[in-house]
C-alpha cells in the first residue's frame, strides 16, 4: 500500500465527500468550499482546546456540519451563521479569510469526524497536523 502524506489522505476524503454529496443532493458542492470548511475548522482547537479532541476531528466536524447545511438539513442556530458565506459565495480564499471558530460540536459529531477520518486512514497520532491542500484552479 502506498503511503499517503497526512494532506493526500485529507484531500482524497474531501474529494470522496463532494463525490458523495453531489450524487445524492441537488445543491452541488465544490472541493474548494470543503477546503476552506476543514481550514476553518482547523482554528477551533486553538480556542476551545479539549482532550481526545484532535485538529482534524474538529476540522472534519466543521467540514460535516457544513454538509448537513448545504444540504438543508437540520443544524444547529449557532452554527449557520459561521458558514453560510461558503454557501453564498461570499467568502474568501481559505489563504486570506479569518473565520471565526466554531466549537458547538456533541459527542456524535466528533464520533463521525473520527470514523471520516480513521476510514481515510488518518491515525490519531498524525491527526494534529494542518492540512495543506493543493492550489486550486477554479471551483
Amino acid at each position: 500500500m502506498m503511503d499517503l502524506t497526512f494532506s493526500e489522505k485529507i484531500y482524497k476524503c474531501l474529494i470522496g465527500k463532494v463525490l458523495k454529496f453531489n450524487e445524492k443532493y441537488e445543491n452541488q458542492i465544490t472541493l474548494g468550499q470543503l477546503i476552506r470548511i476543514y481550514k476553518r475548522g482547523e482554528k477551533a482547537p486553538d480556542m476551545n482546546w479539549q482532550p481526545r479532541r484532535t485538529k482534524a476531528q474538529w476540522a472534519m466536524a466543521r467540514v460535516n456540519m457544513f454538509l448537513r447545511l448545504a444540504s438543508d438539513r437540520k443544524v444547529t442556530k449557532d452554527y449557520e451563521f459561521h458558514d453560510v458565506d461558503v454557501i453564498k459565495g461570499t467568502d474568501k480564499s481559505h489563504q486570506q479569510e479569518e473565520a471565526d471558530p466554531f466549537w458547538n460540536f456533541s459527542n456524535l459529531d466528533f464520533t463521525s469526524a473520527h470514523t471520516d477520518l480513521l476510514l481515510a486512514n488518518v491515525a490519531d497520532l498524525e491527526a494534529e497536523r494542518y492540512f495543506f491542500p493543493p492550489a486550486l484552479e477554479e471551483d
